[in-house]
């Protein structure tokens, strides 16, 4: 497997989009997901005021609750759509069917409070072709909202458009028609008896089932064991060991890794080592678990940044984007702060995904040890992408980070890059691909102090 990193931020070596000048400020703010446009020349950054007006690093909130817009091609923000929700967004997906009007269509989740009383809402949210746009305000997908405790776990099957959603207390799944025009009640629902979602790090559907990864007891993603509940047949939940890499052998112990599922695999990238007293190592490697083996698999590439609080994004056409803060700013930004990076990766997946009755009857047992087919990306149809003209080249991709401090603070409110096109380029730098590479050192498990880590604000 060939995997190649792209840092797509800016422009590299070119001078800084006219954009930047009105929408540069988003550089600086939190963002809850990500999600790529149908057409893929767009991503949507779902942003919450309220956590972006919390963080220590950003400064204040930057705009009301919106998806911002960012142009791959020109490596910029290019636009904000305003949303008009109940609670605080959480979570964004992508369907693989365009909108009515030919735009993007996504799944929102939000969340409220009432006097102790956590409710989940799911919405429609329908683009119009220009991809900058709404055709129409958002519409529930629920007759009612979810009651729901403090842990929840929401993901999208990549086989159909169904969400679904697992909450306490306990284990309770359910399962919402995300194509739905008009409100509805779910498809299905059901508990799991004696099971505890508080469990478990983090879960992912994939191919008619519910895959959880393990914690360990002191908060680390537990590499050695997966735990499987069917979506179709109710039951109890399996737990299977995972299966080292031959060579690399198994990740390290790690905090805030990057999670993210294909149909067939869970990718995870970076994630960090906390020794105590301050001292924390950022991890910067790929890793890929198969889901028909339980192994893991070491990538031969690694980030070009060691990313704070990374997020992974798999997208519908096969491109997998990483992205989180780095703390080294870039020319024109304030030198202290955090700033957001987007990383394109390529070669995850490289062939079209076989039709799902198909995966599921050569899925078998587990573990099955056997040659499970690689799932690529789904190209489709090319939709307007409203930049009033054609894209932009690559500019030959994105560099390591650079020393930074290399431009001014901007002073307040001011956008970045306030000087406009006329001030001088990005740093050049080399695309970020490893082909052919053996790959970086082994990484051996490194566990810290058990002892609560305060969570970041990154992470609101």
């Amino acid at each position: 497997m060939q995997v190649q990193t792209e840092d797509i931020t800016v422009p590299w070596g070119q001078a800084p989009d006219p954009l930047d000048h009105q929408y540069g400020k988003w550089r600086l703010a939190v963002f809850q997901d990500l999600q790529e446009s149908v057409d893929a020349s767009k991503l949507y950054f779902l942003y919450d005021p309220v956590a972006d007006d919390t963080c220590a690093t950003t400064g204040t909130r930057k705009g009301m609750t919106s998806l911002v817009v960012f142009d791959t091609y020109r490596k910029c923000f290019v636009a904000e759509i305003p949303l008009r929700v109940q609670g605080r967004v959480k979570f964004i997906f992508a369907l693989n069917a365009p909108s009515p009007a030919g735009g993007t269509a996504f799944v929102l989740v939000t969340q409220s409070e009432d006097y102790g009383q956590y409710n989940l809402h799911t919405w429609r949210v329908n683009l119009n072709a220009d991809g900058i746009s709404l055709q129409a305000d958002p519409h529930s997908l629920m007759l009612t909202p979810l009651a729901i405790d403090s842990d929840f776990i929401c993901s999208m099957r990549e086989d159909k458009p169904e969400l679904v959603v697992v909450f306490g207390p306990g284990m309770n799944v359910v399962r919402i028609d995300a194509a739905s025009p008009t409100p509805k009640e779910p498809i299905d629902r059901f508990s799991v008896p004696g099971a505890e979602l508080s469990h478990f790090y983090d879960g992912f559907v994939s191919i008619g089932n519910i895959y959880f990864l393990s914690a360990s007891p002191d908060g680390l993603l537990d590499w050695s064991r997966i735990h499987v509940l069917s979506l179709e047949n109710r039951g109890q939940i399996s737990t299977y060991s995972c299966q080292p890499d031959p060579q690399r052998g198994m990740p390290p112990g790690r905090k805030q890794a990057a999670l993210d599922s294909i149909a067939g695999f869970i990718l995870m990238a970076g994630g960090e080592l906390d020794y105590g007293r301050g001292n924390v190592t950022r991890l910067v490697d790929y890793w890929v678990l198969d889901l028909a083996s339980f192994k893991w698999n070491q990538i031969p590439a690694q980030m070009p940044v060691p990313l704070i609080e990374p997020r992974l994004t798999t997208a519908n056409s096969g491109n997998v984007y990483l992205w989180g803060d780095f703390d080294e700013p870039l020319p024109g930004m304030p030198p202290q702060g955090t700033h957001v990076r987007i990383l394109l990766i390529r070669g995850f997946n490289t062939l079209t995904p076989p039709p799902y009755n198909q995966a599921t009857q050569n899925f078998g047992g587990y573990p099955s040890g056997g040659q499970q087919p690689p799932y690529p990306g789904q190209g489709g149809p090319s939709y307007p992408s409203g930049g009033g003209g054609p894209g932009y080249p690559s500019g030959g991709g994105g560099p390591g980070y650079p020393s930074g401090g290399g431009g001014p603070a901007y002073p307040g409110n001011q956008a970045p890059y306030s000087s406009g096109p006329g001030t001088g380029p990005y740093p050049a730098g080399q695309y970020q691909g490893y082909p052919g590479q053996q790959g970086p050192p082994p990484q051996y498990p490194v566990y810290p102090p058990k002892k609560k880590q305060d969570e970041k604000c990154c992470c609101c």
